[in-house]
């Protein structure tokens, strides 16, 4: 069994900046929790924006969760992650919405890292991409076809980069 990145065990122990830094290869910037999530669904609101079909967006927001590479407790470091889907809208209009992305992420600041069918029984268009100065990670799936009488949609999921909690605060209570 190896090392842990912990200074200590129990309560209240503390990853160790370099084996955070090893393990993530970059140094998690200190925020706070509502910051960071604000911060998401804006994203969230300029992906919905570049889609450029009409349809209803679910209301969930985004939340913060343990950043379980580092720390999995969620007491100091963490991500916010914001799933979402794009509903009622009409699923002729998904190949649209698919085509505006590819050619409008590049210009919001992401790098396309897979274009193509997914790994499914229907095989339905997914886009993956990175935002290149924020560390985001977002899929894009058109779930044109689904199993049973589930409706079509569109499914998002946005996942920003480890966080640090501010000295003193615990995501976990935010």
């Amino acid at each position: 069994m190896g090392r842990s990145i912990m200074d200590n065990t129990g309560p209240g122990r503390v990853a160790k900046p370099a084996k955070v830094r090893k393990i993530l290869g970059y140094t998690p910037e200190v925020r706070e929790v509502w910051q960071a999530e604000d911060e998401v669904n804006r994203m969230s609101s300029r992906l919905l924006d570049a889609m450029g079909i009409p349809g209803t967006p679910s209301d969930l927001p985004a939340a913060a969760g343990p950043c379980d590479a580092v720390y999995p407790d969620f007491t100091t470091y963490y991500t916010v992650g914001h799933p979402w889907a794009l509903w009622e809208a009409d699923a002729d209009d998904f190949d649209t919405a698919m085509e505006n992305l590819r050619s409008r992420l590049p210009g919001l600041g992401w790098r396309i890292t897979k274009d193509g069918p997914q790994h499914s029984m229907f095989r339905n268009p997914e886009i993956k991409a990175v935002h290149i100065s924020s560390g985001y990670h977002v899929a894009i799936r058109a779930l044109k076809k689904r199993s049973g009488d589930l409706k079509p949609q569109i499914s998002v999921t946005l996942v920003s980069p480890c966080y640090k909690a501010p000295e003193g605060s615990d995501p976990s209570r935010s």
